[in-house]
């Protein structure tokens, strides 16, 4: 487990806009979590490419993302108090066509002045053949760049913006690592060309200057008061079954089902 981060680690952080690779758990432990997600798949009856707000309803999510030594890294960032705000799963299946456009996560949050960082923790390998997250270094100093709303087959995203692909750095992780990348980042993924899943849990954390939104937030670390906020009041059991309608109906009034 990891221990905050070093002090080159946050001045690549700041400069690059994003730091890798970090050691968080064992590969048993990503393969634990891999067997939660995978029984998801196994109650819906169908492949799942995209999962949000998992840590709300399933333990197992709950557990990492709120995972203490996601959190030590994360603190280094955004200091003693900080919540979940969200979480999202991204699955290619083997060989699956579907990429993510080059996009930064500000266009769909909203929160530009709030501190925010993001984790994409590898559930199993993340290669380019495997259709690994790339950043565009740097990219974050630029602001928030002019998105396009365009239709693209197999873009698993509905706006995205124009970068240099020659500049893209493939963020390739081992099962149990993670990237901590800035909101403002340009960032995507290509398809996945492998014969295995390509698992990312991505992590969201915020401090409490985050305004409010619709979805609960998790208090991971820290006292601060967060009035304005909702905070989720308990953890997940460990029946899945349990709460599997509940997270259903939760993601399809927010129109977050896919």
């Amino acid at each position: 487990m990891v221990s905050g981060l070093s002090a080159e680690q946050i001045e690549t952080y700041e400069r690059d806009g994003f730091v890798h690779p970090i050691r968080i758990m064992s590969t048993d432990e990503a393969r634990e979590v891999r067997a939660g997600f995978e029984e998801l798949e196994t109650l819906l009856g169908r492949r799942v490419e995209y999962a949000a707000m998992t840590h709300l309803f399933f333990r197992w999510a709950f557990d990492l993302s709120t995972q203490s030594g996601i959190l030590n890294a994360v603190q280094a960032m955004l200091g003693s108090d900080v919540l979940v705000q969200a979480t999202l799963i991204l699955c290619k299946h083997a060989y699956d066509p579907s990429f993510v456009s080059w996009h930064q996560d500000y266009k769909y949050t909203s929160q530009e002045s709030a501190p925010t960082v993001s984790a994409w923790v590898a559930v199993s390998d993340s290669t380019r053949s495997s259709g690994c997250m790339r950043v565009i270094p740097g990219s974050h100093r630029d602001g928030i760049q002019p998105h396009k709303a365009k239709a693209i087959e197999n873009n698993i995203l509905e706006y995205s913006l124009d970068a240099d692909d020659s500049r893209a750095v493939d963020i390739e992780l081992k099962a149990g690592e993670m990237s901590l990348h800035q909101a403002n980042i340009v960032h995507g993924s290509l398809a996945n060309h492998s014969d295995d899943k390509r698992i990312g849990f991505i992590i969201r954390f915020v401090t409490p200057q985050f305004q409010k939104t619709i979805n609960p937030v998790v208090r991971a670390r820290g006292r601060d008061a967060c009035g304005h906020l909702t905070v989720w009041p308990n953890s997940p059991t460990d029946d899945m079954k349990q709460t599997l309608g509940a997270w259903q109906e939760f993601v399809r009034e927010r129109n977050l089902l896919r």
